[in-house]
Formats: structure tokens, C-alpha cells, sequence
């Protein structure tokens, strides 16, 4: 047997190997977006880049009109296919901010309804990048029937916290059941202030949901509640560093090996970090078939890839001006409320 021909049933034995790891842990990703992001194809870039990868999907909007039918009421949730599967939930007739919440919770009655049976869901905004198998790999000991969900850990007026919305969060399908019979009996079972990611994580803990912790056991941060490279400087908002219940690190400590979500915003940057985990990872996999070398992916390695791949997209040579960051100490919230003499309410 030739050594391409051994190199290809390696790979893939180790695609296999993959999705057998996962063959019993299902996650359904349910996804913001509005009419200017699917025109802009923003939507459409980030299905491509971690959408696809979920179990099942369906992205919530209101949908264009070219893409409801003559009989569109609005009393029912419609769906729709043009690139990626979209669904427009029930009541829904404009987008804004002040009715993002009834929008979302519309959907989620709509997709339990219809998908009941995924382990997981994942609810973000389109302009947060998944590491779907990092997501799976967290979960992987986790149990969907108990009432929990994980993401960016927030305190704030409500109990135990609530989940920052930029990077999505993960609800259990145990938390889920318990909120939508509530809202199937009336929407008004929860609360609705137009911040979706604090009414949501309100309505479960109403219904004694859990607030999980996500953090690695060095204390860094798997779901980025801001963009990657805010994280990386240490360049948090002094609300967020008082509020937050996890310890905020600028450098190599801001952030997990095992990288879950991250708030990108920009498409450039949302490629950029998809690049550099797939770059990353081919050369790990190919370390472990030419060499049978286990190499472990790092953070460090991801935001070195990062940074260069921004470099080679710009045409410039910035990475040298982020050599102190590859050995940044840690920023503590403790010594950072000692040099702050304003508080912030909670």
C-alpha cells in the first residue's frame, strides 16, 4: 500500500474517530439575525463558517417579503430556505431592539416544539464565532437533563446571573422544556425588559434553572464576552471587570485552550479566528499521522495564528508588537478595584 493511500485511511479514521466521540451529544444552534445581514451575507458567512457544523440549525429574522408566501399571517411562525434555513416566529412584524426578547422567545417556543429531542442549544447573534467542537468537547460530561446553562458569567439584579449575550450561551434541553411549558401556558410567564440575554437567563433561573461555570481549571475564559483581542490586551470596560464572576486576565491568561465562543463582530475577524483554529489543528493532526505525535492545542497558538494571518491580510508586520502579551501577567479584578474608587451597581 502506497504512503498517500495510508495517509488517507489514517484521516480518515480520524474523521470517524470524531464524530463517533460525539455520536450521543447533539446541539441545536438557534441564531440571531436581521433583513440587513442576510443581504450583506453576513448570516450566510458565519453558517458557513460554524452553522454547519451544528446538529441542526435555524437562523430567526424577519424574513424578506420575496420570501413569505401570499396566504403570510403573522399569527404562526413561518420558515423559509434561500442559502440557510430561516424561521420568522409568530407576532413578529419589524425588527428592533425593544422587541428582540418576544422575538426570541417566540422562536425558542417554536423550536422546541418542532426539535425537542437535541441534547443542547446554542442561542447567540450571527456575529459570534462557534468552535462547535470545543462546545462539544465542554459538554461531553455534562448532563442535558439537568436544568443548567453555560456561557459568559455575568452578576447582575437577577439570581445567580445571567449569560452576556455576545459570544451565545448553551441551555440545557431539561432548562428549556421547563421555560417553554411556561411561556406555552403564557409568554408572560417570563419576563420581558427587551434585553434578551438577561430575560432569558431570568426566566430559567425564575424556574430554577442553574448558571454553569465554563472556565478551564486555570480560571480562563471559554466564552469570550467580547472580542478576542479585547480579551487578549486586558482591555475589559471597568463594569464588565467589577461584574463579572470570573477573575478578567489580559494575555496568554485571558483565554481557555479550549476556546468555545467568541463575540468577533467584524466577518474579517470571524474568518480570521476560524482560519487560525483550522490551521492550528491540521498541523496538530498532521504531527499525530506522520509522527504519532499527540501535540495539544493551545491558546497561545491560536492568537500567535491569529495575529498572523491579520498580518498577512493587511500586509503588514504588527506580531512583533504583541511579543510582550506571549508573557503578560495576570490582571486581577481584585487589584484593579484598588486602583478604582468608582462602584457600579451589580
Amino acid at each position: 500500500m502506497s504512503h498517500d493511500k495510508i495517509f488517507v485511511k489514517k484521516y480518515a479514521s480520524t474523521i470517524l474517530n470524531h464524530k463517533s466521540k460525539f455520536k450521543n451529544l447533539s446541539v441545536f444552534c438557534l441564531i440571531k439575525t436581521h433583513p440587513g445581514n442576510l443581504v450583506n451575507k453576513k448570516a450566510l458567512l458565519s453558517y458557513e463558517l460554524w452553522g454547519s457544523k451544528c446538529d441542526n440549525y435555524r437562523y430567526t429574522t424577519l424574513l424578506p417579503e420575496n420570501l413569505r408566501s401570499k396566504n403570510y399571517t403573522n399569527t404562526q411562525t413561518i420558515e423559509a430556505f434561500e442559502d440557510i434555513y430561516m424561521i420568522q416566529p409568530k407576532g413578529l412584524v419589524k425588527e428592533t431592539h425593544d422587541n428582540l426578547t418576544f422575538k426570541m422567545y417566540n422562536s425558542m417556543i417554536y423550536v422546541y416544539e418542532k426539535f425537542p429531542k437535541y441534547d443542547w442549544y446554542y442561542i447567540s447573534d450571527d456575529d459570534a464565532y462557534l468552535d462547535v467542537k470545543n462546545l462539544k468537547e465542554f459538554l461531553r460530561d455534562k448532563s442535558w437533563n439537568e436544568p443548567i446553562t453555560y456561557g459568559f458569567n455575568l452578576n447582575y439584579n437577577i439570581k445567580n446571573g445571567f449569560h452576556g449575550g455576545g459570544p451565545g450561551f448553551v441551555i440545557s434541553n431539561a432548562a428549556l422544556e421547563s421555560i417553554v411549558k411556561e411561556m406555552q401556558k403564557d409568554i408572560k410567564n417570563c419576563p420581558d425588559e427587551g434585553v434578551d440575554d438577561v430575560d432569558i437567563s431570568h426566566c430559567i433561573r425564575n424556574y430554577n434553572g442553574k448558571i454553569g461555570k465554563s472556565i478551564d481549571e486555570r480560571g480562563r475564559e471559554r466564552f469570550l464576552g467580547f472580542h478576542l483581542m479585547t480579551h487578549f490586551r486586558g482591555e475589559i470596560t471597568d463594569w464588565i471587570r467589577e461584574c463579572s464572576q470570573n477573575v478578567q486576565r489580559g494575555g496568554l491568561d485571558c483565554c481557555a485552550d479550549q476556546l468555545i465562543a467568541s463575540h468577533q463582530r467584524n466577518p474579517k475577524d470571524m474568518l480570521r479566528l476560524h482560519l487560525a483554529f483550522e490551521f492550528i489543528r491540521n498541523i496538530s493532526s498532521l504531527y499525530e499521522d506522520y509522527f504519532g505525535q499527540n501535540k495539544s492545542i493551545l491558546f497561545k497558538d491560536i492568537i500567535k495564528m491569529y495575529l498572523l494571518i491579520d498580518d498577512i491580510e493587511s500586509d503588514q508586520n504588527n506580531f512583533y508588537k504583541y511579543d510582550k502579551f506571549l508573557e503578560f501577567s495576570k490582571i486581577e479584578i481584585t487589584d484593579f478595584l484598588h486602583r478604582k474608587n468608582k462602584t457600579y451597581k451589580c
